[in-house]
């Protein structure tokens, strides 16, 4: 078949359109920034601005290329509320703003202690309105005449997709992404989501998210040029959109270090992704687990996928910066050190402790600092090294939370993203690691990738797991190990927890 796939990779600044060919090989991609905006007091995703510049790039891409599928990725935790007309009764609500500690207090006295709820539906306690659990009890708290026109509640995946096709759909993925509306023990939707009232807002059925969702609307192939029977796929959740690819190409049990803003460690406790909605990852979870930023995701195919995160890249560009304005130099371009990171374990008298973002990650209530300033500011390499020492020890802990029970197994690490880059860092998680190989891996545009799969399954009427493996090229390189005594390293690590508990 001779078409081309069209993916629309929403992030929550950069949003991208993506083509590739029905063989899953990349060709283009156009970018552009949208950020939030402040309406009536709410900050709110700019959906307006975000379907105007769909519809542009589909204009002008309809011209160049036969498009066959569209399918769409984007971040989660956010949620479009739609009225009898179809339109919008609120504005898209950006999950970063606040509503403040008194909504909070009464979501957990109404619907169930902030644990309880944590251990049935994997949602942590986040601020702001991470969980759209949250953001649906403040809507019918504080807004209560409008929220009895919402009609449909859709997630911004589908409501993409139900712009381009007038069709509603929800799928996994986006619902098991922290909403405390989905009970892992059950696998289905949670007391939170009933007793919201919300469950029939909501679709009937859960699509698969590359199930199609619909062809696109006549109105819609005659303002774009785009062909009346080019299909739309459910879409899907971004994290599950890079996890996707390696699913498929990789064999076995592995840990997807996907490194960017926020670090998010999955653990795949697959062996083969024909499993379909069996097996996944033993749900468990621990009171102490929340307290760690450990959730679990809900795989492409249904199944429970165990992860922590922490906010690595925020942390390494505040310290960066800091670098920089400091000694003139782009610490981002230093070579790993043997030598000077031996020495620094060795020493045990320097830390950068986290964390920026307050009540998150490994560490929630360690309080950000630089402990040995003097030491730390020496030179430029010191300063990075000793910080991404500090990222790769939380993502240690990290990958051990995810791991759970298995964390003393060999388990491959994959990094991508971001920090695949960053040869310091690689070295030293290399390190910490020494019974596992840690591999760096390079997909071109990973998210679109899994989303292109999607794409690719509804235009061809096929499952993920019917594409040939070969088709999605995943390189990889493998990060040696320093060499370091462990139980120097061990001492250290042991030194910064203590660092980042006491006050």
């Amino acid at each position: 078949m001779n078409y081309h796939i069209v993916v629309f990779d929403i992030g929550k600044t950069n949003k991208k359109i993506a083509i590739f060919s029905s063989d899953l090989k990349f060709i283009s991609k156009e970018s552009t920034q949208i950020r939030d905006a402040l309406i009536d007091g709410i900050l709110c995703d700019r959906i307006p601005e975000l379907n105007a510049w769909v519809l542009d790039r589909l204009k002008s891409i309809s011209k160049r290329y036969r498009i066959g599928v569209i399918s769409t990725t984007t971040y989660g935790a956010t949620i479009a509320c739609i009225g009898n007309s179809g339109e919008l009764v609120f504005p898209v609500i950006s999950y970063m703003h606040e509503p403040g500690e008194e909504i909070r207090k009464k979501f957990y006295s109404t619907l169930g202690s902030a644990q309880d709820l944590y251990l049935k539906t994997a949602t942590p306690l986040f601020g702001q309105l991470l969980s759209v659990g949250m953001q649906l009890f403040w809507l019918k708290t504080k807004r209560r005449a409008e929220f009895k026109k919402v009609i449909d509640i859709l997630f911004l995946p589908q409501y993409e997709g139900y712009v381009l096709t007038g069709k509603k759909a929800v799928e996994l993925t986006s619902i098991g992404c922290h909403t405390y509306l989905y009970d892992f023990h059950g696998k289905s939707w949670s007391d939170v989501a009933k007793k919201l009232g919300v469950t029939k807002r909501f679709p009937k059925k859960f699509s698969n998210p590359w199930d199609i969702l619909g062809k696109i609307n006549p109105d819609i192939s005659n303002c774009t040029g785009l062909p009346e029977e080019c299909r739309v796929s459910v879409g899907i959740h971004d994290s599950n959109a890079s996890l996707l690819p390696y699913l498929l190409a990789k064999k076995g049990k592995f840990v997807l270090a996907s490194t960017g803003t926020w670090g998010v460690f999955m653990f795949n406790h697959q062996t083969s992704s024909r499993l379909r909605r069996t097996g996944g990852s033993s749900f468990y979870l621990s009171p102490e687990d929340m307290r760690k930023d450990t959730l679990y995701y809900i795989d492409a195919f249904g199944r429970p996928a165990r992860s922590a995160s922490f906010a690595m890249g925020q942390e390494h560009d505040h310290y960066s910066d800091m670098i920089e304005k400091k000694f003139s130099i782009e610490p981002r371009k230093l070579k790993p050190d043997k030598n000077l990171i031996k020495k620094i374990i060795n020493s045990k008298s320097c830390f950068v402790t986290p964390t920026l973002t307050k009540g998150s990650g490994q560490f929630p209530n360690s309080k950000p600092r630089i402990i040995n300033k003097e030491e730390f500011f020496r030179d430029a390499k010191s300063a990075y090294t000793l910080l991404n020492l500090s990222l790769a020890i939380q993502s240690y802990f990290a990958i051990r939370q995810a791991l759970g029970h298995e964390a003393n197994q060999n388990i491959p690490i994959y990094v991508e993203g971001g920090f695949r880059n960053n040869t310091i860092y690689l070295n030293i998680l290399s390190t910490l690691f020494p019974n596992q190989n840690v591999v760096a891996t390079n997909i071109q545009e990973a998210t679109s990738l899994g989303a292109a799969i999607c794409g690719k399954c509804a235009a061809e009427g096929i499952q993920p797991e019917d594409i040939d493996p070969r088709l999605i090229k995943i390189s990889e390189k493998p990060i040696k190990n320093l060499d370091i005594d462990q139980k120097l390293i061990q001492q250290y690590i042991s030194e910064f927890e203590e660092h980042c508990s006491s006050l």
